[in-house]
């Protein structure tokens, strides 16, 4: 049978079961409720709240449908008029129906709320983090009694549990309604921790904040107090103070600087100004700050550079494998600079994949030639300031890259590497390019001007040493200055070498054992290049070198091991890439050797042919040049069909054409030779060996036109197992940067036109 209670609505107040409340009422309508409940009742009500806390009731539909049961305990008339009223919570109540009956007053009928039943182990973990929290939360908040926690110890119903907690806790009225109108108590005991766990988050913030500013102004106070009895004393000495003192020292450093007497006058106007400066003032620490590294300056100091070419050259080839035509170009310099200390020096770009030394070479080449070392990354660098220094009127200002570092190394001719010209960032910030142009233009910086020096300085005994990946992607007038010197991808020959000679006794310096007693042969070193590494260079093949040395040093090295081939998986897991020769075995399939930022590459050019309307569908994020170099292939076919045997009806279908490895944009003017055969070969239905590779853009006449990067093409082509490639007869002059070993082991046709590779392939 369903019960009926009146029900009382307030504002801003929420009444858990078992929670006790006295109120002072003094509005008319609540104390006829309280009254009527007393006689009618029994002394039982409904308390209620407002859907919305801060808006008025107007209807039944403003009212929530949860309410706390609870029992009038006392009812006391005052003097005012009013009524102090005393109520016990007891339990929730679900309003299934409401109806105002006489005098306004609203009367409920209630209906069970069934809670479903929990795991008990569940339930006690629960409640074991509830009290957890509430233990912390006290402890952290001084405002917090540890009437809570006595209250809650023995309690192990997890429902009485969340209500005692949640009408205890001081929060805001929206977050305990939230509580109460939670009748899944395992729901209610999720939020609390939540509650908890940000509560004591924001109490330790706070405390530490607090915590923070009492020690900063306990600090600020010592200081002020020793540094004004550091003053008396010193007056009582009749010592000078610190600022007098600094400025002396300025100018003692000043005096003694060889530099310009321009640049002497500039620096002792500094310093009166320094002087004259409150030592409380925000602008004294930064003309300190900036005197400081101005007179730090290497303005005339240099490192004697090794004058000895040989000595140089075995260092270089000891260190470093491979570069020979930059070792060449440094050797030129440094001879020449034995007899004319005046000459400028080269401003060298390596350009090359990843992994292929380049920063390496530049570490070591300071090394051969005893001057210092400083790196300049500004890979991502968008910000001119970042090279050239802020405007000292900036707050925080500061020298640029350049200045920092050579104020670092102590001397005015270190080599500077700057890495990644080839990903500067253009935008509102600035053009950091065209600040580069002024730092390496020979002609311009002898009188290098940073914006945070203010002073000119020499940069022209400098050797600067470029890197970068992608040489389209370095701006034109930077490249210019530039002499460019191209890094190509490794062959196997040369990662055997440099795993054998390089790799294998670096780490062996580095771990602490004797290399030596680790033999890997030649062919296990080749099987790591070609089954567990892909790259240009040589860092993942040392990653992998590491790794069995380490397996190796772990289990103790007490005698010579050799590493077989059928051991690798042991050491390194299963291979990773498969044999290319295998990749494909039908027609319409041809090789493309690619450049990348990462090295040379093969691509799978594919050729489907199907009936439909006569067009052409390209995919494999073909740029616009690749998309022009089909159109061009595919008009040159149709117009050759007869002497090349083509069937003209079938030009009349659809044409698609695909590059494997679709999620990596391609472009570039070589792929249209590869384009046209793999075009022939699914027109003629004639499969082209798989380990043939083209290279060479076409014209609409049939020439094959010159392509760049061969030497990258022919080596990946190589590395991939290719045995022919065809090339433009314009580029067998690049044939000669290709190293012997890998033109004995691959055979280069040159052509001129499509109809020599045609007879070649197809006839």
């Amino acid at each position: 049978m369903k019960n009926t209670y009146l029900i009382l609505i307030l504002q801003n107040l929420v009444l858990f079961p078992n929670q006790e409340i006295k109120l002072e009422l003094s509005n008319e309508l609540s104390k006829i409720i309280i009254r009527e409940s007393q006689k009618n009742y029994g002394s039982e009500l409904v308390l209620v709240s407002p859907k919305d806390d801060n808006a008025t009731v107007s209807s039944l539909k403003d009212i929530e449908n949860i309410g706390s049961f609870c029992k009038i305990k006392n009812a006391l008339d005052l003097p005012n008029k009013n009524i102090r009223v005393t109520l016990r919570g007891v339990k929730r109540l679900k309003i299934s129906k409401m109806k105002v009956i006489s005098n306004e007053l609203i009367q409920i009928e209630n209906e069970p709320i069934e809670n479903p039943v929990y795991n008990l182990d569940e339930e006690l973990a629960y409640s074991r983090k509830l009290k957890e929290l509430v233990q912390k939360y006290i402890d952290i908040d001084y405002k917090a009694t540890n009437s809570l926690l006595g209250a809650i110890k023995n309690v192990t119903n997890l429902s009485k549990l969340t209500d005692m907690i949640g009408a205890s806790l001081d929060l805001n009225v929206k977050q305990k309604n939230k509580l109460f109108k939670e009748t899944d108590y395992y729901k209610r005991a999720r939020m609390l921790i939540t509650i908890l766990s940000n509560e004591i988050m924001s109490l330790e913030l706070e405390n530490r904040i607090e915590e923070e500013i009492r020690e900063h102004f306990e600090k600020s106070e010592k200081e002020i107090i020793i540094r004004e009895k550091i003053k008396a004393l010193s007056n009582e000495l009749g010592e000078k103070n610190d600022k007098n003192e600094a400025c002396t020292n300025f100018m003692f450093i000043i005096d003694g600087l060889k530099v310009s007497e321009k640049i002497k006058t500039s620096m002792r106007r500094e310093v009166n100004v320094l002087e004259s400066t409150l030592e409380t003032s925000p602008e004294y620490g930064s003309l300190r700050t900036h005197l400081e590294f101005i007179t730090s300056l290497p303005w005339n100091k240099s490192s004697k550079d090794e004058t000895d070419i040989e000595k140089i050259d075995n260092h270089l080839n000891e260190l470093h494998y491979g570069l020979d035509k930059a070792k060449e170009r440094i050797e030129e310099y440094m001879a020449l600079r034995k007899k004319n200390k005046s000459i400028y020096s080269p401003v060298l770009c390596l350009i090359g994949p990843p992994g292929t030394g380049k920063t390496t070479f530049a570490r070591e080449l300071a090394s051969s030639t005893h001057r210092e070392f400083v790196k300049v990354s500004v890979g991502g660098l968008n910000d001119a300031s970042e090279l050239v220094g802020h405007r000292r009127t900036y707050i925080g200002a500061g020298p640029g890259k350049i200045m920092e570092g050579i104020r670092k190394c102590g001397v005015n001719n270190p080599i500077i590497l700057i890495d990644e010209v080839d990903k500067m960032v253009k935008d509102y910030k600035g053009d950091p390019s065209s600040i580069l142009l002024d730092i390496l233009d020979q002609n311009q910086n002898k009188e290098f001007v940073d914006n945070y020096v203010q002073e000119p300085f020499d940069l022209s005994d400098v050797l600067f040493i470029l890197t970068a990946n992608d040489e389209s992607k370095i701006p034109r007038a930077l490249y210019d200055r530039l002499e460019v010197i191209e890094v190509a991808s490794y062959t196997i020959f040369d990662k055997v070498e440099i795993a054998k000679h390089y790799t294998l006794p670096r780490l062996g310096k580095e771990y602490g054992f004797d290399y030596k007693l680790i033999k890997i042969p030649e062919s296990v070193i080749t099987k790591i290049v070609e089954d567990y590494t892909k790259e240009a260079g040589v860092r993942e093949l040392e990653r992998k070198i590491t790794s069995i040395i380490r397996k190796i040093l772990i289990k103790g090295l007490n005698s010579s091991v050799t590493i077989k081939e059928n051991e690798l998986e042991k050491y390194l897991g299963k291979d990773k890439f498969s044999n290319f020769t295998n990749m494909y075995t039908d027609y319409g399939v041809v090789n493309v050797p690619a450049c990348t930022n990462s090295g040379g590459c093969i691509l799978n050019i594919e050729v489907s042919l199907y009936q439909g309307n006569e067009k052409i569908i390209s995919t494999g994020s073909l740029g616009k040049t690749m998309q022009e170099s089909a159109l061009v292939a595919l008009s040159y076919l149709k117009d050759n069909n007869k002497s090349l045997k083509l069937d003209i009806k079938k030009f009349t279908e659809t044409l698609h054409i695909h590059a494997l490895d679709g999620a990596t944009p391609k472009d570039g003017p070589s792929a249209g030779l590869g384009i046209a055969v793999a075009i022939a070969s699914e027109l003629l239905k004639t499969k082209v060996p798989n380990e043939i590779a083209f290279s060479g853009e076409i014209s609409l006449k049939g020439r094959i036109l010159k392509v760049g990067g061969i030497k990258e093409k022919v080596i990946s082509s190589y590395n991939s197992g290719i045995q022919k490639i065809y090339i433009p007869s314009e580029n067998l002059k690049d044939i000669e940067k290709i190293p012997k070993k890998i033109l004995k082991n691959i055979e280069i046709i040159a052509v001129n036109t499509f109809t020599e590779v045609y007879n070649d392939i197809f006839e």
